[in-house]
């Protein structure tokens, strides 16, 4: 049977409008930024966004280009009373010093038990928080020094908001970092904290995974252990990924530059600079302003104890970078879908799983698809083109995966067709159940099973 010309034009023009609507970011009804007022920053991000993305543009960036970088403490997350790092240092010296008093007699530690950071801070290369730095992260393998921060993420609170360090990210750069990722963009952290701590959690708090997480450093050495083979930390040849030291790290870690550049400090100046001042792609600077005491902190000649902003906040205006008032732009501050790790399930749901079908339509052969569950509630995995990671409701058999953050590369289309399947699938979870042959099964609401898992051994 003949279809007149008509017809198919219109298919295609069907199909093509459909297709469009399919892409990440691309919907015009779904608000990629919730959390944020409908202030003028908000659509300066919108404006961005769209003007790299549109490739009939003359501001087009192929997808390569799209680097975005981001400062942590005060524009990830807070710095406030104290950078976290710090307070993980502090807690390393409460836990040792009972047990090591050649280490509670030393003066920076009795400093730091005392709360003195003033005296920490003296000094021209702040010489007492060195100090301690040394005596908390140095001499040991960097495996011992990431079990260390896993335990101080997973077991000390925020003094003023009682959740995990961890747990205190904010929700409008949340939904900024996935927004961009959605739109093709690649992620970076550039903090003046330390690389090896920050890439403890970064991936399975903020969807950017280690390698992406630039850093201060210092060397490592390389010995066998026990007969094997480790890494040990040490304060040699320290990089301070501050300040000027932003645009190196940049550049010796990342190798492009950005065109888009998220900060809150004086430290962030350099970055944004590098980023936004003659750069030959479009670009864009942002500040976040710390302006609401009562939801969070208010700042910026005077911090607590770091993120001073005076220099930064004045040379936004000449070098159009986008400065946000927390308390008018932000219609939330915290991540609310955060669950406390006090949940209670079964021990067998612990353990990582790898999908055996999903939705009655099987998968690729050999491709690794998986599902990890933590002890703590943590779901993280690989659709075997890219890591996610989240965190997941669960309460006797009932089971939430709430908002997982995810890489975003691409693949062959038959693993990016399972991919798609796959995260929509764990959408639609709200139960599970072990089978007695051992898989898991994952259910929607009505009851119906729409992934199986089987155990991966270790």
């Amino acid at each position: 049977m003949r279809v007149s010309s008509l017809v198919v034009v219109a298919l295609l023009a069907s199909f093509s409008a459909a297709t469009a609507q399919a892409q990440p970011g691309s919907s015009p009804h779904v608000d990629p930024l919730p959390s944020w007022n409908e202030t003028a920053r908000k659509q300066a991000v919108i404006d961005f966004v769209n003007r790299v993305t549109d490739r009939d543009g003359d501001d087009y960036v192929p997808p390569a280009q799209r680097i975005a970088v981001f400062d942590n403490d005060g524009t990830l997350w807070p710095e406030a009373p104290l950078p976290f790092q710090v307070e993980f240092v502090f807690e390393e010296l409460k836990r040792r010093a009972p047990q090591e008093p050649k280490l509670a007699a030393d003066p920076m530690v009795q400093a730091a038990l005392a709360g003195d950071v003033k005296k920490l801070l003296a000094g021209k290369h702040y010489d007492g928080l060195m100090r301690i730095l040394a005596l908390t992260h140095t001499g040991i393998t960097t495996d011992e020094f990431n079990a260390r921060v896993e335990t101080w993420r997973k077991t000390t609170r925020h003094p003023r908001f009682q959740k995990a360090y961890t747990d205190l990210t904010y929700q409008p750069m949340q939904e900024l970092l996935k927004y961009l990722r959605d739109n093709g963009f690649e992620t970076f952290i550039v903090s003046g904290g330390g690389a090896d701590f920050m890439r403890v959690w970064s991936e399975a708090v903020y969807g950017i995974p280690p390698q992406n997480v630039v850093g201060s450093t210092a060397l490592t050495k390389f010995e066998f252990r026990d007969g094997k083979p480790v890494l040990i930390k040490t304060m040699d040849q320290a990089f301070v990924d501050d300040k000027d030291g932003k645009p190196v790290g940049i550049h010796q870690f990342i190798g492009r530059r950005p065109i888009a550049c998220f900060g809150n400090s004086d430290g962030d100046q350099a970055m944004l600079e590098y980023t936004t001042i003659g750069n030959p792609l479009p670009s864009f600077g942002m500040l976040v302003h710390h302006t609401d005491a009562e939801r969070e902190y208010a700042y910026d000649a005077h911090p607590p104890a770091s993120g001073t902003l005076v220099t930064a906040l004045a040379a936004a205006p000449a070098n159009g970078w986008n400065v946000v008032d927390m308390k008018t732009d932000w219609k939330q501050i915290w991540e609310t879908d955060k669950m406390e790790s006090t949940q209670t399930f079964s021990e067998a749901l612990v353990g990582n799983w790898l999908a055996e079908d999903i939705e009655n339509h099987g998968v690729v052969d050999r491709a690794q698809t998986t599902l990890e569950i933590a002890d703590d509630g943590s779901a993280a995995g690989n659709t075997s083109v890219n890591r996610y990671s989240g965190k997941a409701k669960i309460s006797g058999d009932k089971i939430e995966l709430g908002r997982l953050v995810m890489t975003r590369r691409a693949g062959p289309p038959a693993l990016m067709d399972q991919e798609t399947r796959f995260m929509k699938a764990l959408e639609k979870v709200t139960r599970y159940r072990i089978g007695d042959n051992g898989l898991l099964y994952l259910l929607d609401a009505e009851g119906n099973e729409i992934v199986r898992l089987s155990k991966i051994e270790d």
